[in-house]
């Protein structure tokens, strides 16, 4: 609702330039997150004053519940850039002379200006559920209305404030008796706080017992009025009351405001921190207003409890373990804890255990790493090994030379690319220039254009949508980017590559010369180029083994490949679209979020066999050799040798399934920091 930054500017008219207008328009500041987002619906920036935040919230409730969205983001910012504002509202007499929001106190002379904001995600309630959201609160009702005319322009109407709450709540089906608390705006002026209140008072208070006041605060004592999106931190507040069950207090209150008639109102200010009840819901309203006449009021219910799923682990999921102590015998007394601790588990705790014992441990020197599918499994083998007897699945013991070893560089595959990637630091590296020039030269003996005008965006736009486009500019780019971190010392101690991004981890092992993986990389997407049209793929938010029941009761297994697993809980299908249409329905009626993938190819999935020939003949030439950096395959999901590397190789890089989550584990395992 300001436009502090455009004030700073008419200071000094030089420093006008052409990012003025859209840096100083208040459209644009929600316009700009929709193009950042590619978001679609709506996009607009509300300004009703102090209560902007709220109405905001409410519109997006409003396009949610008419059908007109799918989710929304709503919100508000404020910032102080600029002495303008403090003058005008000071000018106003509407500030405090005491630095205080004193809310709802007899010294109540004005209100404090502060800085905040935060955006919050709304969507409809069933479909957050069947997303798997995690649900925060659920929206009741929310309503607005505008004071009309009134004493003075600026002076609240107690009657149409009272007349939104009741409205709201009627709305809701809320009996006011069952109210736990409402944030009011409650700035601490000598105006507005007694209109507010008895507006409360009126439609709410008085419809309680007189023995349960309805409790009210503000947390503008806390932390001043944020104005334009003040109504963030009431929502946010209203949510901490809620998660918590209890309502902080409204301090710095030493006498009522005696214009306040609390009794007759039937309303208490929190003073105290305030338990709320241990169970069942909880329903909080929120109040807003600007000086203008504008009202708001949202009201929060807390969400039903989640439906308690057993957590499932895959029947064949091989996870690590990893123990680490200062000394070896140190080691193998843990080894030896350690499993008696796991033969009391059962078998749907090994993945919490096995990220904890990774991630959430401090790695000491002396390390064990072990697999296995059940706890009970990985505690016979540390047993072993802390008996110093056969121990098959301990994949590594030993002392590690640094704490930890790394880094490991992974090279993303298909899927990752944006327009006008590289464009910057063509203008600004000389080393990634360089490094995209040297490339250009090598893939100009195949190609009729230039990679270099590629990544400068001369070549004309959506061109990465076609994959023997996209697939060379990756590879590119993320041999610039290798170069740029080798100039300031970083160098990878081990490499991967997700699909085409073997490509560069190939030759940033040394396996291949940059002319072999131009070759490659240039081969390799032209023959993927001819598949276009062949299929589609869908990205599925859970493990291997759930997607494998899915598919085979609809006889699917056939005419759907699984064409990646990334991890447990991320799996790739490929397939023909209407066949992915029937998987995607499995995937719904368990609630298992997934996604259709932006793309018009079937990548490693059999649409690919036609280019067995293609790929086989072209890169019969190539020389491969072992590579001085371990190369760690998402073919095989194992560290490999780079002299296998050759045209055979990498058809069955472009046609067998990405075993991502496996080279990740090898890659830990090896005690390595990706």
């Amino acid at each position: 609702a300001s436009n502090d930054f455009a004030y700073r500017l008419a200071d000094d008219l030089a420093a006008v330039d052409s990012t003025t207008a859209t840096g100083n328009t208040s459209s644009i500041a929600a316009n700009r997150l929709s193009y950042v987002l590619d978001l679609r619906g709506p996009s607009m920036a509300i300004d009703t004053a102090c209560s902007s935040s709220m109405v905001a919230f409410h519109q997006a409730c409003q396009s949610i519940l008419s059908g007109e969205s799918t989710q929304a983001l709503a919100g508000g910012v404020s910032l102080h850039l600029h002495p303008y504002g403090f003058i005008t509202f000071s000018k106003a007499s509407m500030l405090s002379r005491h630095g205080r929001c004193r809310v709802f106190d007899a010294a109540g002379d004005g209100y404090v200006r502060s800085e905040g904001g935060g955006i919050f995600v709304l969507k409809d309630h069933e479909q957050a559920i069947a997303d798997g959201n995690q649900i925060l609160a659920l929206v009741a009702s929310s309503a607005v209305n505008t004071d009309g005319r009134k004493s003075g322009l600026t002076v609240p109407s107690a009657q149409v404030q009272a007349d939104l709450l009741t409205q709201v709540y009627a709305k809701a089906g809320i009996d006011p008796a069952t109210i736990d608390y409402v944030e009011a705006h409650g700035t601490g002026t000598a105006v507005g706080d007694p209109i507010e209140t008895r507006a409360i008072g009126e439609a709410l208070g008085k419809h309680r017992a007189r023995d349960n006041p309805l409790p009210i605060g503000s947390v503008k004592s806390n932390l001043g009025h944020m104005e334009a999106a003040s109504g963030i931190a009431g929502l946010v507040k209203a949510l901490y009351c809620i998660r918590h069950r209890v309502v902080p207090a409204t301090i710095g209150l030493t006498e009522l405001n005696p214009n306040i008639d609390f009794s007759d109102l039937n309303v208490a200010v929190v003073t105290e921190n305030r338990l709320l009840r241990k169970s069942g819901k909880i329903i909080v309203g929120v109040n807003s207003f600007g000086f203008g006449g504008a009202n708001a009021h949202v009201i929060l219910e807390s969400p039903k409890a989640p439906k308690t799923k057993t957590p499932k682990t895959p029947k064949n999921a091989d996870l690590p373990v990893m123990l680490s102590a200062k000394t070896s015998a140190a080691l193998k007394q843990a080894a030896n804890e350690f499993a008696v601790f796991l033969e009391s588990q059962p078998r749907t705790a090994l993945y919490d255990i096995s990220y904890n014992t990774i991630f959430s441990r401090e790695a000491h020197a002396h390390r064990v790493v072990v697999t296995g599918t059940t706890p009970l499994e990985i505690a016979k083998s540390l047993l072993a090994f802390t008996n110093d007897t056969a121990n098959p699945l301990a994949v590594q013991s030993g002392v590690a030379l640094t704490a930890p070893v790394g880094p490991a560089f992974i090279y993303s595959g298909n899927g990752s690319q944006w327009a006008s990637m590289g464009k910057r630091l063509l203008d600004e590296s000389p080393i990634f220039s360089a490094a995209i020039r040297e490339i250009d030269v090598l893939f100009r003996n195949y190609a009729d254009y230039s990679l270099e005008d590629e990544l400068a965006g001369k070549n004309g736009e959506n061109r990465y949508e076609l994959t023997e486009i996209a697939q060379p500019a990756l590879f590119a780019l993320q041999v610039g980017l290798t170069r740029m971190l080798a100039q300031h010392g970083v160098t990878p101690v081990a490499v991967a590559g997700h699909s085409v991004g073997e490509v560069a981890a190939a030759w940033a092992c040394g396996a291949l010369s940059l002319a072999d993986a131009v070759t490659v990389i240039y081969y390799r997407s032209h023959a993927q180029g001819k598949t276009k049209g062949c299929g589609q793929m869908t990205a599925a938010g859970c493990g291997l083994e759930l997607v494998q029941e899915i598919i085979a009761p609809s006889r699917l297994t056939s005419s759907l490949a699984v064409a990646g697993v990334n991890s447990s809980r991320g799996v790739t299908i490929a397939g023909k679209a209407k066949l992915l249409a029937k998987l995607e329905t499995g995937l719904f009626e368990r609630s298992i979020p997934y996604k259709r993938l932006d793309l018009d190819y079937a990548f490693h999935s059999p649409a690919m066999d036609e280019t067995e020939i293609d790929i086989k003949q072209a890169l019969a030439g190539i020389k491969p050799a072992t590579g001085a950096i371990p190369f760690y395959s998402t073919v095989t999901g194992k560290l490999l040798d780079g002299r296998k590397l050759d045209g055979e190789y990498w058809w069955h890089n472009v046609r067998k399934p990405v075993l991502f989550e496996q080279a990740s584990k090898q890659i830990l395992a090896a005690g390595i920091n990706v």
